[in-house]
C-alpha cells in the first residue's frame, strides 16, 4: 500500500474554496505554471476538466520503456516515475515541478488520506522511493514499478498489472 497519497491541487475542494469573482487560481504548493506550454487544461478549468487532462496525457504515454534518471528528451524514447508523472502534469495542466520521486514526496501538494483518493492524486511509496497517479478503481498509472514501462498496476497487497 503507498504510504502517501498528494494531490497536485486536483482537489475539488481547494477549487471551490476560491473566491468565485477573483478569477484567479494559484498553483499549487511546490509547483510554478509554464507559461509557454500549450497545456491541456488551464488554471481556470473546472476540476473535472483537469483530471480529464492527466488522466488523457497519462494514458498517452503507456508502453513507453522505464529509463532510469531519464528526462532528457522529454519523454520521447523513456521515463522514470518521477519523469512521467511531472511530464504528465506539465503537458496536462502546465505545472513544472521537481523531477524527483522524493522531491515531489515532500514538496508537491498537499497530502491526502488513503480513503480520500481521487483521479489524478499523486500515489507516493516507500517515503518517495516510487510514484504515480491514481486512475480510480484501486489502480495507478506509472513507469517502472516492475513493469519496465509507462502501465497499470494496483494498489494493495501483492500489487500486480492490471491490463
Amino acid at each position: 500500500m503507498p504510504d502517501e497519497l498528494v494531490s497536485p491541487a486536483l482537489s475539488q475542494e481547494q477549487d471551490d474554496a476560491l473566491p468565485a469573482m477573483a478569477g484567479i487560481h494559484l498553483p499549487p504548493r511546490g509547483v510554478r505554471i509554464d507559461h509557454t506550454i500549450r497545456a491541456r487544461a488551464g488554471l481556470g478549468a473546472s476540476h473535472q476538466a483537469k483530471v480529464d487532462a492527466v488522466l488523457a496525457v497519462a494514458r498517452s504515454k503507456i508502453g513507453t520503456k522505464y529509463i532510469w534518471g531519464h528526462n532528457e528528451d522529454r519523454g520521447q524514447y523513456g521515463f522514470d516515475c518521477s519523469n512521467f508523472t511531472e511530464y504528465v502534469y506539465h503537458h496536462a495542466l502546465g505545472y513544472h515541478f521537481t523531477t524527483s520521486s522524493r522531491g515531489q514526496y515532500r514538496r508537491v501538494g498537499d497530502p491526502v488520506s488513503f480513503s480520500n483518493r481521487s483521479p489524478g492524486d499523486l500515489v507516493i511509496f516507500e517515503k518517495g522511493r516510487h510514484v504515480g497517479i491514481y486512475v480510480g478503481n484501486n489502480r495507478f498509472i506509472n513507469c517502472g514499478g516492475g513493469l519496465g514501462k509507462v502501465g497499470y498496476l494496483s494498489l494493495g497487497p501483492g500489487s500486480s498489472l492490471v491490463e
